[in-house]
């Protein structure tokens, strides 16, 4: 099987309802929105932390992933450490629109998107702790579809006294079966890739920030995957 060459965009940390910088949350938000369309991508990966915190308003709630159905194109939400309203119980996932999908299995879920040839597979952060792996139980190639791997957490090596929550090793990544990982946490754009592991990045945040970024990500069956930080302008 051939799969077909697809772009797709990679963000996180929006952190929509921040009580410290909600205005500039927002236009991030449109941000992507608008670059979606801008970049004609396939789909869109939201690596964690969506929304600030649990009181974010119920009214933002359904509105972000109102907008996110109107893309017309997959869209792929991983919750983070802070998306507690989407894991609480309180969101009905029944009410989302089509084509959008948020993953809250516990132990991760694989979510395929057969008409672009793209799997993906994620862990919602319930347990933002030392004991909490984000990759650690990602599952191994399903199929022929490009594989995408999403995580929230730290990638480092460096913990000797096992402090750090939600963390993610070199290792982790060197061993990933998949064409890329779409990481969340860290809010600005990073290569993490680990030897010949798959190219892994940090996207960055759309807010907050000096500097605020999102990815594009190409993969190609031919050229293969490559990556590119885009800088959104204030």
């Amino acid at each position: 099987m051939t799969r077909k060459p697809i772009k797709l965009l990679h963000t996180s940390d929006l952190h929509l309802g921040s009580d410290i910088y909600p205005a500039d949350a927002l236009l991030g938000f449109e941000q992507v929105l608008e670059l979606a369309a801008d970049h004609s991508v396939d789909g869109v990966i939201v690596a964690g932390d969506l929304f600030d915190n649990r009181s974010v308003a119920p009214e933002l709630v359904f509105d972000v992933f109102r907008k996110f159905g109107e893309l017309r194109r997959p869209v792929v939400v991983l919750p983070g450490n802070h998306d507690t309203a989407l894991m609480n119980g309180s969101f009905d996932p029944s009410s989302l629109p089509d084509g959008v999908h948020l993953m809250l299995e516990r132990g991760g879920e694989t979510v395929d998107i057969d008409p672009i040839d793209l799997s993906i597979w994620g862990e919602p952060v319930y347990d933002h702790s030392p004991e909490f792996r984000p990759m650690g139980a990602i599952k191994p190639r399903p199929s022929d579809n490009w594989y995408i791997g999403i995580a929230h957490g730290l990638v480092t090596d460096n913990d000797p006294y096992g402090e750090y929550s939600s963390k993610i090793t070199s290792e982790e990544l060197a061993d990933a079966d998949c064409d890329y990982v779409a990481l969340g946490h860290v809010h600005v754009f990073r290569d993490v890739t680990s030897g010949r592991g798959a190219p892994a990045y940090y996207s960055g945040a759309p807010s907050g920030g000096k500097s605020p970024t999102l990815a594009i990500v190409s993969l190609d069956p031919v050229a293969g995957v490559s990556v590119e930080a885009v800088r959104l302008e204030r």
